[in-house]
């Protein structure tokens, strides 16, 4: 168990993978037993005793080096553990019946084993990657550690991600508690608190139940074994679920009760509440169907995930680069597998009111607990239309924010009108500062609102004076103060002078179709670049018809330099002749 000194990485990873078999092997002769059943441990001598109680210290000296290894950051202790937890199963004794148990004498009774994934191995694991020293020290797990993790073991399996949030919330646990001490201050209880949101960014859930039944199971008939393609260790199974023969036995118990009596048939055709609840209970052998086990229930998937996601995001000192990378993994990976998304409102509305590109990123998550979990934020147009500022349309997300910006406006049917207005009109005043492509967007944008919501084409045709004061404050925070209804758009006119084509012929036009003209198609405006706008009318340039060349002079020069200049005759050129 002792390193080598000096300790050379692959000696050292050969010798870790040596001791990993050595203990395999004493697990598989059960001379090393982890956890013993209290009846069985009284048949032992106390040699045998002695001898298991040495093996098992050792044991763990070799997992605490492990961790200490994948405190360091190589991947090869990170892939011995993983091997460790292999060969490490949890043996649950009970009475359940299941297919592919094994059944062990325990005194009088037949006790049934549950080999399962072993939980305080996993754990110790999860603890180790968060306690990562990091390169230079930082304390920030490396990346490449968490890809194997993903590729190699929680990608793979469905117990492993079940076990692995369930350690992942101790952790969090433990890292908000008052008592939890780790001799750090609060930026390292951050910077573990990011290592365990790096990790949950790695486990992606199944979307039904059907998706955590075992796939190409192999049972071993000599020992009453199986293994699976997406469980480390099969789970117990339901019965009909493993093989055909299953299946056939089914068949025959069906067949026995088919040769009952006609009058049970007629009676059995509409049986009572309680005779048809007694049915399915005696269905299977006269017992009822096993419950499915935790780590194999879609709904212990979901719970787990919900409340290990909740107990991280109590960290409170956990880094802003981290938190807006949850905010984009939120929508599309936690709140559809939430066994209840409006737990995570807290998170969003604070995330919401923060402003600047947090903002950005928390504002598809709350949209969707508000258009299909029925959450309530009066706020919510107010702080969207103070994120409309001339800087977010050179920011890294502007594409995702104009997406759901076209959800937020375009959906609801019942908007007011003077917030359609005020949406307009500051949509147009940023467009007079913004690049081409994000003039168009607005242009089309505000063309769709001002004919889906024709209580606003005021802000078109108003007439006044040859000078009209524009009410409208651009300053004010609350979009129902600020005047935008009895205001105009006098930026149309002001992107007509536009100095790129496309953005001057789309202002004229704005708000100015007809009934029979179709919607913009806004999608297309969101692709626009400088390159692309730039290619558009180079390509244009080339389809016209090159006959016609443009005349650059009326005469023909006879050199470089005029008949004015000081330098005339220096560079004539010969006379061609005709």
């Amino acid at each position: 168990l002792k390193p080598i000194s000096p300790v050379i990485e692959s000696v050292d990873a050969q010798r870790l993978d040596q001791l990993r078999r050595v203990f395999a092997g004493l697990l598989s002769t059960h001379q090393l037993v982890l956890r013993q059943e209290t009846n069985s441990s009284k048949s032992k001598s106390e040699a045998a005793q002695k001898w298991n109680a040495w093996l098992k210290k050792q044991f763990y000296a070799f997992v605490d080096q492990l961790c200490h290894v994948i405190k360091m950051g190589r991947k090869s202790g990170l892939r011995t553990f993983m091997g460790v937890i292999a060969s490490t199963p949890f043996k649950d004794y009970g009475n359940k019946i299941n297919v592919n148990a094994k059944t062990v004498a325990a005194g009088t009774k037949t006790a049934t084993i549950v080999e399962r994934v072993h939980d305080g191995l996993v754990h110790k694991l999860i603890q180790a990657l968060v306690d990562s020293y990091g390169d230079g020290g930082d304390g920030v797990v490396p990346e490449p550690m968490l890809e194997m993790l993903q590729i190699e073991f929680i990608g793979r399996y469905s117990d492993i991600q079940y076990f692995t949030l369930t350690s992942m919330k101790n952790v969090a646990n433990e890292l908000t508690k008052d008592k939890y001490d780790y001799n750090d201050d609060e930026e390292m209880k951050g910077i573990k608190g990011e290592n365990l949101l790096r990790i949950l960014m790695k486990i992606h859930l199944a979307h039904e139940q059907e998706d955590l039944t075992p796939q190409n199971v192999k049972m071993d008939g000599d020992t009453g074994t199986g293994t699976c393609s997406n469980y480390l260790f099969l789970p117990p199974m339901m019965d009909g679920e493993l093989t055909d023969d299953s299946d056939d036995e089914d068949d025959g118990a069906n067949d026995s009760d088919s040769s009952s009596s006609d009058d049970e048939d007629e009676s059995d055709k509409n049986p009572s509440p309680k005779k048809k609840r007694k049915t399915e209970k005696n269905f299977q052998g006269g017992k009822s169907k096993p419950k499915l086990s935790s780590w194999r229930s879609i709904r212990s998937h979901r719970s787990i995930l919900q409340s290990t996601t909740l107990s991280i995001l109590k960290i409170p000192t956990i880094p802003n680069r981290t938190l807006k990378r949850i905010l984009q993994h939120l929508p599309n990976h936690i709140l559809p597998h939430a066994s209840n998304p409006l737990r995570f409102a807290d998170f969003c509305t604070r995330a919401y009111e923060v402003g600047g590109v947090t903002s950005l990123l928390a504002l598809h998550s709350l949209f969707l607990l508000m258009t299909q979990c029925g959450l309530e934020y009066p706020k919510f147009y107010t702080s969207l239309y103070n994120l409309i500022e001339s800087k977010v349309f050179y920011t890294t997300y502007r594409t995702r924010f104009f997406k759901l910006l076209v959800k937020c406006l375009t959906a609801n049917q019942m908007l007011p009108a003077y917030i359609v207005a005020a949406f307009c009109k500051r949509l147009c005043r940023c467009a007079v500062n913004a690049p081409p492509s994000g003039a168009l967007f607005v242009l089309a944008l505000v063309s769709n609102l001002l004919r889906k919501h024709p209580e606003c084409s005021c802000l078109l045709h108003r007439s006044g004076g040859k000078e009209i004061e524009d009410p409208f404050d651009i300053d004010e925070k609350d979009p129902s103060k600020s005047m935008a209804i009895e205001s105009c758009l006098w930026e149309l006119n002001a992107l007509e002078k536009h100095y790129h084509p496309a953005v001057a012929s789309m202002a004229k036009g704005c708000g100015m179709e007809d009934e029979k003209t179709l919607y913009h198609d806004l999608d297309g405006f969101l692709v626009h670049t400088y390159k692309s706008l730039f290619d558009q009318e180079r390509k244009r340039g080339d389809n016209k018809q090159r006959k016609s060349k443009v005349a650059l002079t009326f005469r023909q020069p006879n050199g470089l330099f005029g008949g004015d200049d000081v330098f005339e005759g220096i560079f004539d050129f010969p006379s061609r002749k005709d």
